[in-house]
């Protein structure tokens, strides 16, 4: 099934449901710019963590790397291997999550999570195996939505409304309170957190900011392509599950539809900037 966290007002995302590609595509520039970061890669190994549709392993390989991309959703995967097969580069998909990365300990030369670790339950578990397995002399590269950035006031607005619906606080996958029962969340694009969550394994975490421009022909176009989104398709499920189902969807997509209007930035059409941050860490 690939169910890979529990966000957004406790609903459990299964990331193995719906249609991801079409976020993939327009997630794609944040690979190549984090491929490209990681510096030359010919030759050197590189593992891409929830690599859902394997744009970073596929961008990787394409380089001259030895990539391999692992991901619990099988479906995904799927597709990942699809595509390499498209492009005739050579790729090893692998089933696993982060909290249990079926590689060898310091065997990867590079690390890549394009807004795919940040969805791991349980942080602390993640970042141990993230160190785990890269080289002494190796990086580690995550991407993350900042808080306040206008994809998070998109994503911010269906947590909220999720979370009054099912009483469960306010999520996103950068920031979540804690809950009794459950691991400590991690603010994956805080060089603050980030540098104590990675400082007892001996690495210091540098984080740059970027961007990535999103555009349609109006807001409702860009939530409705959002609509088959595994996030997307998840809440509608547990939506479904309330005999006020209709009047919820209604709610949820009015909300939806404010929050788009308010980041819009094209008074003839619809755009907005995602910030977003690349953090790197490296032994110290």
């Amino acid at each position: 099934m690939g169910v890979r966290a529990t966000r957004g007002g406790g609903v459990e995302i299964d990331w193995g449901v719906g249609s991801y590609e079409p976020t993939g595509e327009l997630l794609a520039p944040v690979s190549e710019a984090v491929v490209e970061l990681a510096g030359p890669l010919a030759g050197r190994t590189v593992l891409d963590v929830g690599c859902g549709t394997g744009n970073a392993a596929l961008a990787a390989a394409a380089r001259g790397a030895v990539a391999t991309g692992v991901d619990p959703a099988s479906r995904l995967l799927t597709v990942a291997r699809e595509r390499a097969a498209a492009q005739n580069l050579t790729v090893d998909f692998l089933a696993g999550d982060a909290a249990s990365i079926p590689v060898g300990d310091q065997s990867v030369d590079v690390v890549l999570s394009v807004f795919g670790v940040i969805f791991a339950p349980d942080a602390a578990a993640a970042i141990a195996e993230l160190t785990r397995v890269v080289a002494p002399d190796g990086r580690i590269v995550v991407t993350a939505w900042p808080p306040g950035g206008s994809m998070s006031v998109v994503n911010a607005a269906a947590a909220k409304f999720m979370g009054e619906v099912f009483g469960q606080p306010n999520t996103s996958a950068s920031q979540e309170p804690s809950r009794a029962g459950t691991p400590k969340p991690l603010a994956w694009h805080d060089p603050e957190a980030l540098g104590a969550a990675f400082a007892p394994y001996g690495f210091a975490v540098e984080v740059n900011r970027k961007s990535l421009v999103f555009e349609s022909a109006s807001a409702e176009e860009y939530l409705e392509r959002s609509a088959t989104h595994p996030m997307a398709v998840s809440a509608d499920r547990a939506l479904s599950q309330r005999p006020d189902a209709d009047e919820l969807r209604a709610e949820l997509w009015s909300r939806l539809l404010a929050a788009a209007l308010s980041v819009n930035e094209d008074p003839d059409g619809y755009r907005f900037t995602a910030d977003y941050t690349i953090a790197t860490a490296r032994r110290s």
